[in-house]
């Protein structure tokens, strides 16, 4: 008959990556005992670090390792880590990038968005680091998904999109930027454009119009987009040029009002 520690465990592994509050809330259900955090971290949480079958990933989130795993052969799922950090979040960016699929490169960031008050530290857990992007709104355009034994919050597409856009630095800049987007299948170029005029920035509107067009001529999945949806965007658009990148030889896209680095589109389409 397996022990209370061994019940506790065998609960835990499915999940891969635990909260200490969940921790506390499966052993009150699987082995009986009182929700006491300090007698559950001492008699339980404690003996299972020590022989190997639970690793502290931060203060509060712990890795939980297999029976046959080794300690240095942790295979490591950073979205799932990510997804149990904080509460309120979602995964945005690249991440969500790299959740659907289309992230040209892979990357050892993971960005958390959550609002200020929801802030952690940006932290490290072995190859991989974790930061806090912060940001007002963390329910609009944010879906849930079923991640293996979990659940994950990720923006949608459409607001991935419009947010690489507007802060390409936290999609890896714009040439993996781009090169993401033209693998994003199934973003609704309607909604996209409705969430962009939402902002109220014309600049973001301008920068959404110029790349909706790159991709349209460079990605099957944006071959869709129409002259009518462009030219609403565009009558949103910035009324005078900015730079696209600064302090790049650039010229300017008079459509977009946008100066673009010099042979920027030939160096995406490998030309």
């Amino acid at each position: 008959m397996p022990t209370k520690t061994e019940t506790l465990y065998n609960a835990l592994v499915p999940l891969k990556v635990v909260t200490f509050n969940e921790i506390v809330e499966l052993a009150a259900k699987t082995i009986d005992v009182p929700t006491d955090r300090r007698y559950i971290y001492r008699r339980y949480v404690a003996r299972l670090i020590e022989t190997g079958k639970l690793e502290a990933i931060r203060k509060g989130l712990f890795i939980v390792l297999s029976p046959l795993e080794r300690n240095d052969k942790i295979e490591l799922d950073k979205l799932l880590i990510a997804s149990k950090i904080r509460k309120e979040y979602y995964l945005g960016f690249h991440s969500a990038l790299e959740y659907y699929g289309s992230a040209y490169s892979a990357f050892n960031e993971v960005y958390i968005c959550t609002q200020p008050k929801n802030r952690f530290d940006t932290f490290r857990y072995r190859r991989f680091t974790f930061k806090q992007v912060a940001v007002k709104d963390t329910t609009s355009q944010v879906v849930e998904k079923r991640y293996g034994n979990s659940l994950l919050n990720v923006s949608s597409k459409e607001r991935t999109f419009l947010e690489c856009v507007g802060r390409p630095d936290y999609a890896g800049g714009w040439e993996e930027c781009l090169k993401s987007l033209q693998n994003l299948s199934g973003v609704d170029a309607e909604l996209l454009a409705s969430l962009t005029f939402k902002r109220r920035n014309k600049s973001l509107a301008s920068r959404v119009g110029y790349v909706l067009e790159f991709l349209r001529d460079s990605s099957p999945f944006y071959e869709h987009i129409s002259n009518d949806l462009l030219e609403e965007i565009e009558s949103r658009a910035r009324p005078t040029p900015q730079y696209l990148v600064k302090g790049q030889k650039s010229s300017l896209n008079k459509k977009w009002n946008l100066c673009v680095p010099d042979d920027f589109e030939e160096k995406l389409r490998g030309i």
